[in-house]
């Protein structure tokens, strides 16, 4: 990316009474775009020398961020939001900086409990459908027809905790790609990939500043066992045949008190636990507009252990600070292991 096409982050901000405004003075900031993530989260440090937008702004209020280039133009989308949190600071000397600290619209489905019921029968599809539809939220079912028996859905549980459990225990996954919730199989999207390189051949490789290659055992477990609480007390053992017999690791679970629920309980826990277990984490220069949930392929060149491998976007973070500059970090996973 050379100086010309160099991006900077812009904000327009909406209030709940109606006017919006653009904001030019953002100073820092750091936002975060996660897949697995019910809510996005965003960060900024507003110049704020007379003080006006603390009286301006107010939770609740609509924040949109985009990509600008400096030249003026070029604009891209990166995140729409709201604000939870607003906090002022000043020094003598040093002049107002307002924090501004939100959320996307997928705060709505953690902050908003399920509405208490209990149904006989319901599919997980309805379910799902009922729990997000409420807050306009798109929503896309890929599984096959799968009933729940007498769901209660308690007091004090928010609707994203409620579908994903159903979803872990059924071997499917709950995933949001470009503001939109996917429930079934996870599967890559196909509107575009990147490629990442220490030593880019040509223009379509995108060079990074920095490789971070972790693989952590720490979580992992090759067998979970799950217990039943019925009268037959079931046991159900599940492994991660992926792993070596070598790799002794075991947790143990409670179950229910059919043995088909006691083994959705063992099946909900190894997805959690393969979660992450390998990394790789990309630093690019500036502020670059890299979209979660795509396909990337990423090649190190240079040193005697040179490598490729074409593994997931699992998330995007675009960060500034006085000290670090202007960085977009992306993590990425194998895609057995983006969302377990």
């Amino acid at each position: 990316m050379s100086d010309g096409d160099q991006k900077v982050l812009r904000a327009i901000i909406q209030t709940l009474e109606g006017p919006q405004w653009e904001v030019n003075r953002v100073k820092e900031w750091d936002i975060t775009i996660d897949i697995s993530r019910a809510a996005d989260r965003f960060v900024l440090d507003i110049a704020n020398a007379g003080g006006n937008y603390t009286d301006l702004f107010d939770f609740g209020d609509k924040v949109s961020l985009f990509a600008e280039l400096l030249a003026g133009g070029g604009r891209e989308n990166i995140l729409s939001g709201y604000i939870d949190d607003l906090d002022e600071s000043y020094a003598p000397g040093q002049g107002n900086i307002l924090r501004i600290d939100g959320r996307d619209n997928g705060v709505f489905v953690l902050e908003n409990d399920a509405k208490p019921t209990t149904h006989k029968t319901i599919t997980l599809k309805d379910m799902a459908t009922g729990i997000l539809k409420e807050f306009d939220i798109p929503f896309v079912y890929k599984g096959p027809t799968i009933k729940i028996n007498s769901k209660q859905i308690r007091i004090g549980q928010n609707g994203w905790d409620t579908i994903e459990e159903h979803a872990l225990e059924n071997d499917l996954r709950l995933y949001r790609i470009d503001g939109k919730v996917y429930l079934g199989k996870f599967e890559p999207a196909t509107d575009v990939q990147y490629t990442f390189a220490d030593n880019p051949q040509d223009a379509k490789e995108i060079p990074y500043l920095s490789l971070r290659r972790k693989k952590s055992g720490s979580s992992r477990k090759r067998e979970v066992w799950a217990y039943g609480t019925g009268k037959a007390k079931p046991l159900v053992k599940i492994t991660d045949k992926s792993l070596p017999e070598a790799f002794k690791r075991r947790m143990v679970v409670s179950g229910s008190k059919t043995r088909a629920d006691t083994e959705k309980a063992a099946k909900e826990r190894m997805a959690r636990n393969k979660i992450g277990t390998n990394e790789i984490e990309l630093k690019v220069r500036g502020t670059r507009v890299i979209r979660p949930g795509r396909w990337a392929t990423i090649i190190r060149r240079w040193g005697p252990r040179g490598y490729t491998v074409k593994w997931v976007i699992a998330s995007v973070r675009y960060a500034c600070s006085v000290s670090g500059g202007e960085t977009t970090t992306i993590i990425c996973r194998p895609i057995e292991e983006v969302l377990g």
